[in-house]
């Protein structure tokens, strides 16, 4: 279907004649487009929503359905959509809810506010498709105007009380958007559930969810509420039982105790004959293993039931949560089982995987039967992807990490499984920990014939790597460094020319017996990269920048910037050693932010620097705090509104002018209320050689001087005007209500 076809039926829907069918394809091939990802610009999304705009004239029902639903499609696009409200408004087009569910579409809030006496009038409406549509059109008001819907309050718990299965549920939903910070409400709406008005499963779900999310918050103040929910556990309504034991299982910070009844709710499903009530089940307990494993095991018996379950989603849970619950005893029938009578497939093979780390951390001396059943995975005949082998491998790298004794078996285990490896990045990942830990090991020589058969049977990239592994081997064990060095003397000659120049290079380096050099080139790599990037820029480096700027900025005194009140002030200063009076605030707040906490010390600050005016809205300042290859950004804002809280408030900065800088990182303020003050950070990185203690309107001056990746302002007898610094200075700031 072609945009501009359907375009082009669209001008039927002006014929003086509707043909009703041909206008029902093309509205229907109009939302096929809209659905599939088309796009409609301005003039051509408003011809055809106020063409459509007159097919109202005609009484069919089915075509007047989709009319409304086109509308509601071409709103967001088209130009003065709210013309049509009187036509949607009409009474012939609310009979049915419809035209209450496009105004919300259609019109703006001032226009819906005009209505609002309708849509409280059609809550109590006796079609329930009228009441639903004024419903649901008061939940979505209720984002925008949350003052007006609270004015229903009375007529929706009419409407709670007397209405049918739908109605009270969006009767429900209305309310907890105008009441959901009120516990008394919520209290309230529980007894009444108890009582019998609310029989809605829907509705009960609903409640249970408001009584969940008070009970997260306050749970000692919230046992009246954990007994309704506890209660629902036994209704009538699968649906119900599940969403209560969901709500207990999510509970954080509780005993096992508390954690019992979900258990027990759920467990009797484990029997049904639905899988799909075995899986929720099954999905419960394994989520409650997780935290709580002595209250799942009671249910041990029957999730053994499903461990040969025909959907593999069902046995893996099963799987995973006997890993979980289970004791050494049971761990060892049901590692056997696993290894000889299961057929997992894809994913399942994943999580029983990853499962294992964690029976070994809690019961490490059965490390053994844990390997040897990874291994029976790993050389498993069935065709198996990358993904799943390198599962293994990591598993097996984990278990020697947390269990020392473990360690010595891993690596034999490794050494023999990349005999017959198909996958490249497991048997790059084996060399390199073979090349890690192998030397360090009771017999490093057992290694060396594995290693070497890479080199003789493997593609390029894998020689490289066992070549790599070979000379870790040499420079960590000397007494097999001679034979190592015939073996690397046999691959100069090696057709590819990485693998040829890595074996020049190691052979030539342990020619020269230079310890030193083969401890900084192959043992102690990393050792040596990190702490040339620390004397790349060392702190006395900084520091004279440091007091470089602080002199520049001194010489600058006679042409300070003239505040707007008339007093001069010294922007952007830098202050080293101890913070002045004014930055100390400042570096105090540093010490909360743990993304900023783990720098360290700052080396330097600069003074705070106003990037608005006191007037406005919101008040932002900024410091600027130096480390030794970072820098970070804190702006102070100050919410000045009386009515408007700042949510998700973060800071978007230009630093394309910042030569040899990056932008790492930032941290936003989550909420700002009225009168508040809050930081935000963004977090810079230094490339090497750079020095950013020069504030933006200085880099700009025509008189600087460029003394080795620091400005030196030259002196100017004539005072710039502080509008044109705030120019130059102020960032693009990004605020969210």
């Amino acid at each position: 279907i072609q945009k501009n076809s359907v375009l082009q039926g669209c001008r039927d829907f002006n014929n003086a004649t509707v043909d009703v069918p041909k206008c029902m394809d093309h509205m229907n091939n109009m939302l096929y487009i809209l659905g599939t990802g088309a796009q409609l610009n301005s003039t051509e999304a408003t011809d055809v929503y106020f063409a459509a705009t007159k097919l109202f004239q005609n009484k069919n029902a089915t075509l007047r359905r989709l009319l409304f639903i086109l509308l509601k499609e071409l709103a967001v696009t088209a130009d003065n959509a709210f013309v049509a409200s009187n036509s949607v408004l009409l009474k012939e087009n609310t009979a049915g809810g419809h035209g209450f569910r496009c105004l919300r579409k259609i019109a703006d809030i001032n226009l819906v506010r005009t209505v609002s006496r309708d849509l409280l009038q059609a809550i109590g409406h006796e079609d329930t498709n009228v009441v639903m549509a004024a419903l649901v059109t008061g939940i979505h008001l209720s984002r925008e105007d949350p003052q007006l819907v609270k004015a229903w309050g009375p007529k929706v718990v009419n409407t709670l009380e007397t209405g049918g299965s739908k109605v009270q549920y969006a009767s429900l939903a209305l309310l907890h958007k105008i009441r959901k910070n009120d516990r008394l409400s919520v209290h309230k709406l529980v007894q009444q559930a108890q009582d019998g008005p609310i029989r809605s499963p829907l509705a009960q779900c609903l409640l249970i969810r408001m009584c969940g999310e008070l009970l997260q918050s306050d749970f000692d103040n919230s046992l009246d509420l954990y007994k309704f929910v506890t209660s629902r556990t036994h209704h009538s309504s699968d649906m119900v039982v599940f969403e209560a034991a969901q709500c207990i299982a999510s509970l954080k910070n509780v005993s096992d105790k508390e954690v019992v009844p979900a258990v027990l709710a759920v467990a009797p499903y484990l029997g049904c004959t639905k899988p799909t009530l075995q899986y929720s089940a099954m999905s419960l307990l394994n989520k409650v293993a997780t935290a709580h494993p002595a209250a799942v095991t009671s249910t041990t018996n029957d999730i053994e039931s499903l461990l040969h379950h025909p959907n593999s989603a069902v046995a893996t849970l099963a799987i995973t949560t006997l890993l979980k619950v289970g004791n050494e005893y049971s761990i060892d029938r049901l590692l056997r089982d696993l290894s000889t009578n299961l057929k997992l497939t894809g994913d399942s093979k994943l999580i029983v995987v990853e499962s294992t780390q964690v029976i070994a951390m809690k019961f490490p001396h059965k490390y053994p039967m844990i390997l040897d059943f990874l291994l029976q995975t790993y050389q498993q005949p069935e065709p198996a992807s990358a993904e799943f082998k390198l599962s293994i491998v990591e598993a097996m790298l984990h278990i020697s990490r947390t269990v020392p004794a473990a360690r010595e078996s891993v690596l034999r285990q490794l050494a023999n499984a990349i005999e017959d490896c198909y996958y490249p990045s497991v048997t790059q990942l084996v060399l390199t920990v073979l090349g890690d830990e192998g030397p360090r090991s009771a017999n490093p020589k057992h290694f060396i014939r594995f290693i070497y058969n890479r080199v003789q049977l493997e593609f390029p990239t894998i020689r490289a790597v066992a070549i790599t592994t070979l000379a870790k081997f040499a420079a960590g064990v000397p007494s097999l460094r001679k034979s190592i060095c015939v073996l690397l003397k046999r691959a100069t000659v090696d057709p590819d020319d990485e693998v040829r120049d890595r074996a020049v290079f190691y052979y030539k380096l342990f020619q020269r017996n230079d310890e030193v050099a083969i401890s900084t080139l192959i043992s102690n790599v990393s050792v040596h990269v990190d702490r040339e990037r620390d004397a790349v820029l060392p702190k006395s480096a900084i520091v004279e920048e440091v007091k470089g700027a602080q002199q520049a900025q001194q010489e600058m005194s006679s042409s300070a910037v003239v505040s707007s009140t008339g007093n001069t002030a010294e922007e952007g200063g830098s202050t080293f050693g101890v913070p002045s009076a004014a930055v100390q605030p400042f570096v105090n707040k540093l010490r909360n932010v743990p993304e900023i906490k783990a720098l360290g010390q700052p080396l330097a600050s600069t003074e705070p620097v106003a990037l608005t005016e006191p007037t406005n809205e919101f008040v932002v300042t900024l410091v600027k705090h130096f480390y030794a290859s970072k820098i970070v950004m804190q702006f102070k804002v100050v919410n000045t509104m009386e009515s408007i809280t700042m949510h998700n408030y973060s800071v978007l900065t230009d630093t394309d002018e910042l030569e040899g800088t990056v932008p790492l990182y930032g941290v936003a303020i989550d909420l700002l209320p009225p009168a508040e003050t809050g930081y935000a950070y963004l977090v810079l990185e230094r490339e090497e050689g750079t020095c950013l203690l020069y504030t933006s309107d200085a880099a700009d001056e025509e008189d600087s001087v460029d003394l080795g990746g620091r400005r030196i302002i030259k002196k100017k007898k004539n005072i710039r005007d502080r509008d044109d610094v705030g120019k130059r200075e102020k960032k693009a700031i990004n605020m969210k209500e």
